[in-house]
């Protein structure tokens, strides 16, 4: 239930503040990805990926919301199944940069970079692999 409650706190928020805050978790996840070999990441080149992935992942985000937004859905209802799936893909792809991270040569520092986004992104996360693991009755 609490889950559910933390997962509808974002997944209701305008379009633009969830596209928003996808777009920063991409651009974070694809930066500690890309980064995750490195000793000493430089800082302009991680704010040049989180900027370009960030700016492209929300982007496309917000199209799709807009998209079921002319077609009949409103944020303050739950969300589409897809937007559920969105947001688990991301949180799995984050947890897989923060592992690849802590297994290569950029250590805790990169891996650093994910903490928030994850913790962000969880509960719709989640929520999405309740959806999926839940079968409609025959």
């Amino acid at each position: 239930m609490l889950w559910a409650l933390l997962a509808a706190f974002l997944t209701r928020k305008p379009p633009l503040v969830q596209a928003a805050v996808v777009g920063l978790c991409v651009g974070l996840f694809v930066a500690t990805a890309a980064q995750a070999n490195e000793r000493e990441p430089s800082i302009q080149s991680t704010a040049l990926l989180v900027l370009g992935w960030g700016c492209v992942a929300g982007a496309l985000f917000y199209a799709g919301l807009m998209f079921q937004h002319r077609h009949g859905w409103v944020p303050d209802e739950p969300g589409p199944r897809w937007l559920y799936g969105v947001y688990t893909v991301i949180w799995l792809f984050g947890i897989l940069a923060a592992v690849m991270a802590l297994i290569g040569a950029g250590g805790f520092k990169v891996a650093v970079l994910t903490v928030v986004p994850l913790v962000l992104v969880a509960p719709p996360a989640l929520q999405g692999i309740r959806m999926g693991l839940h079968r409609a009755p025959a």
